[in-house]
């Protein structure tokens, strides 16, 4: 009797590890796919804001005509 609750309990251990160790290596690889996604979604709108008819760069990073930037970029231009 001790020797089959003893392997009972020695099996679960064993499963719940075997279980854990496939979600946590299932959650790191789900998360690289969603990484991976991200960083093309993110490389595709950089290219596009870099490829844009009317980008007028600037050494300081600065693309386009952005009214909310263009305050503080006018320092910039000015060579401040």
């Amino acid at each position: 009797m001790n020797k089959q609750i003893t392997e009972e309990i020695n099996y679960r251990k064993g499963y719940d590890k075997g279980w854990s160790d496939a979600q946590e290596y299932l959650a790191k690889k789900f998360e690289k796919i969603l990484s991976k996604n991200s960083n093309k979604s993110y490389d595709k709108g950089y290219q596009d804001g870099a490829n844009q008819k009317d980008n007028k760069p600037c050494v300081c990073g600065f693309w386009g005509s952005n009214k909310y930037v263009a305050e503080w970029h006018k320092d910039c231009e000015n060579g401040k």
